[in-house]
């Protein structure tokens, strides 16, 4: 399955995703099309995981997560 998970910066988006690569998982930044206020500046990582790890990871590295969607699986 596909998380996207929304974290509001460029800056965190790229930590983000430097984090995850760092733990062996592939992912990429986003921007979002439609942010709402939650969304901060409306930038996320994409990545695909079998549970909902990569949200606990990033969360134990410091970075703010500001919302998770599913986007199916692939």
């Amino acid at each position: 399955m596909k998380y996207l998970i929304k974290v509001g910066s460029i800056t965190n988006a790229q930590r983000a995703n430097a984090v995850l690569s760092s733990r062996g998982y592939r992912s990429a930044v986003r921007k979002l099309e439609k942010p709402s206020q939650e969304d901060g500046c409306g930038w996320a990582v994409e990545v695909q995981s079998n549970n909902g790890a990569p949200v606990n990871i990033l969360t134990q590295s410091g970075i703010t997560v500001r919302g998770v969607s599913t986007l199916g699986i692939s």
